[in-house]
């Protein structure tokens, strides 16, 4: 698994990754299925208040992550993904 941020792509070690919750892949705005994607995500969204709950705790994660590549980068410092930010 990759994680994309604003600094640049990194891998996600595969420890990390195993607790990372399960959440669906965000609609693409730009695809063609564009709305069914949305509305297919709002009904996973509705669904269950433990999938809002892993949709942020999942959104919160990005952007921890998201702060520290850039931290490190600024500093010339190397980029390890952790699972800072999943508490």
């Amino acid at each position: 698994m990759i994680l994309a941020t604003s600094s640049g792509d990194y891998p996600i070690p595969a420890d990390v990754a195993r607790q990372l919750p399960n959440v669906p892949a965000m609609p693409d705005p730009n695809a063609p299925n564009a709305r069914l994607q949305i509305e297919d995500f709002r009904h996973w969204l509705d669904a269950s208040p433990e999938h809002v709950i892993n949709y942020e705790r999942l959104r919160r994660w990005h952007l921890v992550q998201d702060e520290l590549a850039a931290a490190a980068k600024k500093t010339g410092a190397p980029f390890v993904v952790s699972e800072d930010g999943l508490e």
